[in-house]
């Protein structure tokens, strides 16, 4: 839900509008993700990490909530694996089906796919980090 309702125009165009934000969305949450892999690899300071990105021209809501749950590790859900997976998939299915080049969605599909067969389904969409620290084996190369 937003703060206002914008009229997308004639089925399914509200369809459209609605895949268009949660490829942002799901991209965004799995690159903060690997960001986060990023400074934990590298020694930085979760909390300070946590500090600047929130203060800077990035910082969003979705942002600042998924960083803190992340942080903290707490992946009580607000929006799940599951339903995620579902939306990565249908937001990647419409992309090909227009003959789009769409890497990022592609990527996070397949880590939000990785991440609901570990187990993790009922877990919140920032539990994705966990996939992301674990690497492509599951082993937690960095």
């Amino acid at each position: 839900m937003g703060r206002q309702t914008v009229c997308c125009g004639a089925v399914p165009s509200a369809l459209r509008m609605k895949l268009a934000v949660n490829l942002y969305l799901i991209t965004l949450v799995t690159g903060l993700a690997e960001a986060v892999h990023f400074a934990e690899a590298h020694g930085v300071e979760l909390d300070r990490f946590a500090q600047v990105l929130n203060a800077g021209p990035m910082a969003s809501e979705v942002s600042r909530i998924k960083l803190d749950k992340m942080v903290r590790g707490d992946f009580s859900v607000q929006a799940s694996i599951t339903d995620v997976r579902k939306n990565s998939g249908l937001v990647a299915a419409a992309a090909h089906e227009v003959g789009m080049h769409a890497p990022l969605i592609d990527a996070s599909d397949a880590l939000f796919a990785q991440a609901l067969a570990s187990g993790s389904g009922a877990l919140d969409m920032a539990a994705v980090l966990q996939v992301v620290r674990a690497g492509p084996t599951g082993t937690g190369r960095r």
